[in-house]
This record gives structure tokens, sequence and C-alpha cells, in this order.
């Protein structure tokens, strides 16, 4: 598939395995750490890359898996960014834009669909991609705050191209 070549160059810096830890934190939970994976791939036949991200913490009886989500990310040479994910009976759609930031991008998401899931308002990401790391925060708004708070931040490096 033939792309526009600032898009080419974000796709192949973000195509390929990372792994990191992150924080997680909001007025109603304890804060916690987790050790995270998460895998971008594409396909020749299909203009939106495909994601899985996995993270673990440790709890008395030990290291579980505290989320899991699949989803799509369509990056457009227009400077749109459409995300669609599932997670554990989830699902959510956030649209946003990318844009290039001293030697690497900046993605901003903003949540405009979340079903499965009465108490979550909204949320938003923002991603900062530089070559070989990959750091990001999630805010969100729940029925229990009513207003946009910080839930996670992580960095990642990659792994595997």
């Amino acid at each position: 598939m033939s792309r526009d070549p600032a898009v080419a160059a974000l796709v192949a810096e973000l195509v390929g395995t990372w792994s990191g830890e992150g924080e997680g934190q909001y007025p109603t939970i304890d804060s916690f750490h987790y050790r995270e994976t998460t895998e971008f791939a594409e396909r020749p036949d299909h203009p939106a890359l495909s994601f899985e991200q996995r993270a673990w913490k440790e709890t008395p009886d030990g290291e579980v898996v505290s989320h899991w989500e699949l989803g799509l990310l369509r990056i457009s040479s227009d400077g749109s960014v459409l995300m669609r994910n599932a997670q554990g009976g989830r699902s959510e759609t956030m649209v946003g834009s990318w844009e290039t930031d001293g030697d690497g991008w900046s993605i901003l998401l903003r949540s405009t669909g979340y079903a499965g899931d009465e108490r979550v308002i909204a949320s938003n990401r923002s991603f900062r991609l530089r070559p070989g790391e990959l750091g990001y925060e999630m805010h969100m708004e729940t029925t229990a705050t009513h207003q946009m708070s910080l839930h996670l931040r992580a960095t990642l490096h990659k792994t595997i191209n």
C-alpha cells in the first residue's frame, strides 16, 4: 500500500513491539505500578495498523494480566487519527490528530464513543513517539469524579522491529 511519506515515516517507527513500565492512579483507587507490552502491526492490504496492548500488575498471588486491549489505529495524511478498540467487554472510538514534534511525533486522541461501562464519561490519550521510545498518558472522567483526571502514564521501549 502506498502511503504519504510523512505517514509512512510515522508508521515505520510505530510498528513493532514495545515494552516498559507504567503507573496508574485515579482519585477513587490506590496508585499502582504495571508492566506493559504493546504491539503495532501493519498489513499491506489495509490502511489501519492493528494493535494489542497487555498490562500486568503484581498481586499477593503473583503477577496477573490487569488490562488487555485490541484495536485498529488509522493514521491519515491530513493529520487525523482514528482509533477503535475493545477491552474486556468495553469498546471505545477515539479521534484526534498527529504531528511531527522535534525528532518524533505526537498523537492526541479524545473519545467520541464508549460502550460497555456506564461509569466512563470520557477519556483522552496522548502519545509521544521518539526513535525507540513511546510514552503515553491516559486521562479519564467517570461518574465518580466528574472531572478529567490522570489515570495511566507509561514509557515503553521498542524491543522488536
